[in-house]
């Protein structure tokens, strides 16, 4: 692999890992539609360590009052991480009991494009859950939910949607954040809970594919510029995707996926 081919790839998880277009569908099907290698495992935990270390960073504020809350006893922090918790537990158990099943669909490339268009119905079915809320919201005077009032059901229903996202084509964050907006949770909280969520997940799946990093035969440059642009741009995603959601919708994203599907299988 190429320095250029690393930094292009690195930037294209870094982006679509938190831009809820798929990060994993891109990287299957970028490298298809160019004519490249695939980039192999060892390059893949290098990139989604760069994302891993991008949330950890955006949201260490977060993570240090949670643990200080959690330590002294805190019950807001401690419900908080009990919810966070048990929203991994299917991501957890899909992983591991379903795990030969998802590294098939990894080689599938035009499957992955077919499934960017699930990666739409989601966008749109979420923001059409976001119209209906906001018209009960102005007919009966109850707010829309913070995160402060998700329940251990809430966690359990984006934790399954987040498991379901393990499939190459379907965003993680556009499944865990659209089921939050349908579950009447304001956007930017939405996504902010999505994000927490998705902390234990690349960390896990960083640790499982860890090994398969001393069994690469990657260079230091593409390595170093693949994690680094990764590294940068899942930053820029995610201040700027939670930024975005304030006050706008999913639509441009769904759009994205239904004409990168076609675009996709036209070039695969």
């Amino acid at each position: 692999m190429s320095t250029f081919e690393a930094l292009v790839l690195g930037a294209v998880q870094g982006l679509t890992e938190f831009i809820p277009i798929s990060s994993s569908g891109h990287l299957v099907l970028v490298p298809e539609a160019l004519g490249w290698d695939e980039p192999g495992l060892a390059f893949d935990v290098l990139l989604h360590a760069g994302s891993l270390i991008a949330l950890l960073i955006y949201f260490s504020g977060d993570l240090l009052d949670l643990a200080r809350g959690f330590f002294s006893r805190d019950q807001s922090a401690r419900r908080m991480v009990f919810l966070l918790l048990i929203g991994t537990v299917p991501a957890a158990f899909v992983g591991v009991a379903f795990g030969d099943f998802f590294e098939e669909q990894f080689a599938d490339a035009e499957a992955a494009a077919y499934q960017l268009l699930i990666t739409a119905v989601i966008l749109v079915g979420a923001e059409q859950a976001v119209h209906f809320h906001r018209k009960r919201t102005a007919r009966t005077g109850v707010a829309l939910r913070t995160m402060e009032d998700l329940r251990g059901p809430d966690a359990v229903a984006i934790g399954v949607a987040q498991a379901i996202s393990i499939l190459p084509g379907i965003s993680r964050s556009g499944a865990t954040i659209g089921t939050g907006l349908a579950l009447s949770v304001e956007r930017d909280d939405a996504a902010r809970f999505a994000f927490l969520l998705a902390i234990p997940a690349l960390i896990g799946a960083t640790l499982v594919k860890l090994p398969d990093l001393a069994g690469g035969s990657l260079g230091l440059a593409a390595g170093v510029g693949g994690f680094l642009a990764s590294l940068v741009t899942s930053y820029g995603a995610i201040w700027g995707l939670i930024r975005y959601l304030k006050n706008r919708t999913l639509y441009p994203f769904a759009i994205y996926c239904v004409i990168a599907t076609f675009v996709f299988l036209a070039l695969i």
